[in-house]
C-alpha cells in the first residue's frame, strides 16, 4: 500500500512538472491548464488584465491562451527589438490569418516569400498611384469634399456618424486598385459594409478556434462556424471573391500592357510575366486576398480614426477651435489641404497623432511568431510563440507621457510651437519590418479630411450629454468607435 501511495506521489509530481508546471525560462506570467491555459476569473475587462499582468511582471510577460503561448511586450525598445528581428518576422498560422485557405495569401498574415512578393508589389503600385504624393490629393479631395456635403446635410441634428465616412475611405482606395468609385447607395458596398461590421463586432468569437486548434477535433466544422461566428469569414470570403473576380474580368478586357491604370492591372501584367515560372506566387486568388486586405484594413483605420476624432473634438471644444483656427490661418476659405501645408500646420498634425494615441485602434498590434528560438528582454521564447506589442498601454504609460489619460495635442509640440513627433512609446502603424504598407495614405487621408471638415463644420455633443470616447467593449485586439451621435452645424 505504502509502494502504490509513493508510486502514486511519484507520478503527479512527474506530471506537474511534465505538464502544468511552466517550463523555465519563460517570461513571468499566466500559464494555466493544459488545453485551456490561463482562463481569468476576475470579471475585469482584457485591458484591465495586461495592466494588472504589467505591474505584476513588468515589461514582458506570457499568458498562455488555449494551447497558445502568448507573450506581450509593453516597452517600445523590445518592441523594436523584437519586430525588427527575422526571429520574429512572421503571422501565426492561424485559420484567420488564411482566410481557412490552405496557405495565407496577400499581405496581412502571408509569410516567407509569398509575403515578400506581395509587400513589395503593394508599396510600388500604392506609390504609383499616388501614396505619398500630390497626385492622389486630388481624389482624396474629392472624396472630403462629398463627405462635408454629406454632413452638412444632417446639420445641427443630434445624429450618428453617417455610412457617408466609410464610403469615401473606400472609394479613395478603390480608386487606386481598381480605378473605380462606389456611389453610397450601391448595394454591393452595402453588403460589404455590413459584413465588415459583423467581422469587427464578431472577432473575438471568430478568432477563438485558433487559440484551441483541438475543438476541431471534437466539433463538427458547421457547429464551429455557428458558436464562433466563423461563418462570417466565409460569408466574406466567397462575397468578395466573386466581386473581385468580376472586376478582375474587366480589367483582362480592358488590360493595356503599356499603360496600366491600377494596382489590378499591374498585378495582372506580373502574373503574365510570371507564368512560365513553376514557382510563382501569382495566381487570382492571391489578388483577390490582397485587395481584400487592403481594403479591409485601410478603410478600418481611417474610418476609426476620423470617428474618434470627431468624438474628443466635440468633448474638447477649445482643441477643435484653435484648431480651426490654424486651418482659418493656412488655408484660404474653399481651399482644401495639401501636402504642401502640413509642416504649416503644426496644431492640425498635433491634434491627428494625439486621437491615434488615445484611441489606440490596434490596441495589441498584429500578432508576430517565433520561428525559431529566440531569447528576448533575457527570457527564451521558444519557435512558436506568439509575441503581442500593447500599443494601448504604451500609449498611456506614464513613463513615455504625461497625464496620459488626458487629450492634450499640445503634448506634440515644442517650446516654440513646431510638430515634434515623439517616437518613444508611439506606434500606432507598428515598427519594424511589417510596419504598415499603407501608412502613408491613411496620413494623407486623415490631413486631407480632417481639415476639410473642421473647416465648414463644428461638432459638439447633443445638448446636455458628452459623446462616449471609449470603445466598443468585447473586442481586446481592435477599439472601434462607439456608435455615438453627435451634432455638426455649419460655420458661419
Amino acid at each position: 500500500m505504502l509502494a502504490e501511495l509513493l508510486l502514486g506521489a511519484a507520478l503527479l509530481y512527474l506530471l506537474w512538472f511534465a505538464v502544468f508546471k511552466k517550463p523555465d525560462g519563460l517570461p513571468p506570467g499566466r500559464w494555466g491548464l493544459p488545453l485551456v491555459g490561463y482562463i481569468p476569473l476576475s470579471g475585469k475587462h482584457m485591458d484591465e488584465q495586461f495592466k494588472d499582468l504589467q505591474k505584476q511582471h513588468g515589461d514582458i510577460y506570457l499568458w498562455r491562451m488555449g494551447t497558445q503561448v502568448m507573450v506581450f511586450l509593453h516597452s517600445y525598445q523590445l518592441s523594436k527589438e523584437a519586430l525588427g528581428s527575422s526571429a520574429f518576422l512572421d503571422r501565426p498560422t492561424s485559420e484567420v490569418f488564411r482566410l481557412m485557405e490552405p496557405v495565407a495569401h496577400g499581405v496581412i498574415g502571408s509569410n516567407g516569400n509569398i509575403w515578400h512578393t506581395n509587400r513589395r508589389f503593394s508599396l510600388r503600385q500604392l506609390r504609383d498611384q499616388g501614396m505619398g504624393k500630390s497626385s492622389l490629393v486630388s481624389a482624396i479631395q474629392k472624396q472630403a469634399r462629398e463627405l462635408v456635403e454629406a454632413l452638412k446635410g444632417q446639420a445641427s441634428k443630434p445624429e450618428r456618424i453617417p455610412r457617408d465616412l466609410r464610403v469615401a475611405v473606400i472609394n479613395i482606395i478603390w480608386h487606386m486598385v481598381a480605378s473605380k468609385q462606389f456611389e453610397k447607395t450601391d448595394p454591393k458596398l452595402q453588403e460589404f459594409i455590413d459584413i465588415f461590421g459583423d467581422l469587427m463586432k464578431n472577432f473575438g468569437p471568430i478568432v477563438m478556434p485558433d487559440f484551441i486548434p483541438w475543438i476541431k477535433y471534437c466539433l463538427p466544422d458547421f457547429l464551429i462556424r455557428r458558436l464562433f461566428s466563423v461563418e462570417i469569414l466565409y460569408t466574406l470570403k466567397d462575397k468578395f471573391f466573386d466581386y473581385c473576380q468580376e472586376l478582375i474580368e474587366e480589367h483582362k478586357a480592358s488590360l493595356d500592357p503599356d499603360d496600366p491604370k491600377d494596382l489590378i492591372d499591374g498585378y495582372l501584367l506580373d502574373i503574365e510575366a510570371s507564368k512560365d515560372d513553376p514557382d510563382t506566387i501569382r495566381t487570382e486568388r492571391d489578388l483577390c486576398i490582397l485587395i481584400l486586405n487592403l481594403l479591409f484594413a485601410g478603410s478600418e483605420t481611417t474610418v476609426g480614426t476620423l470617428a474618434f476624432m470627431f468624438f474628443y473634438l466635440a468633448n474638447h471644444p477649445e482643441v477643435q477651435r484653435k484648431f480651426q483656427a490654424e486651418i482659418d490661418e493656412v488655408l484660404p476659405k474653399g481651399t482644401l489641404a495639401t501636402l504642401e501645408d502640413r509642416s504649416r500646420m503644426p496644431f492640425t498634425e498635433a491634434v491627428i497623432h494625439e486621437v491615434l494615441r488615445v484611441s489606440s485602434l490596434a490596441s495589441l498590434g498584429i500578432p508576430h511568431v517565433a520561428v525559431r528560438d529566440t531569447t528576448l528582454g533575457g527570457y527564451l521564447l521558444p519557435k512558436g510563440t506568439i509575441v503581442w506589442t500593447a500599443a494601448l498601454t504604451m500609449h498611456h504609460d506614464p513613463r513615455f507621457w504625461n497625464d496620459p489619460e488626458k487629450f492634450m495635442p499640445e503634448r506634440w509640440l515644442d517650446d516654440q510651437g513646431k510638430f515634434a513627433t515623439k517616437k518613444e512609446g508611439f506606434l500606432p502603424f507598428g515598427v519594424g519590418k511589417r510596419v504598415c504598407v499603407g501608412e502613408s495614405l491613411v496620413r494623407m487621408e486623415l490631413f486631407i479630411i480632417s481639415t476639410a471638415i473642421f473647416q465648414s463644420l463644428s461638432v459638439s455633443p447633443p445638448p446636455g450629454s458628452k459623446v462616449d470616447v471609449s470603445p466598443v467593449p468585447g473586442n481586446p485586439f481592435i477599439k472601434t468607435p462607439r456608435q455615438e451621435k453627435v451634432c455638426f452645424t455649419i460655420r458661419e
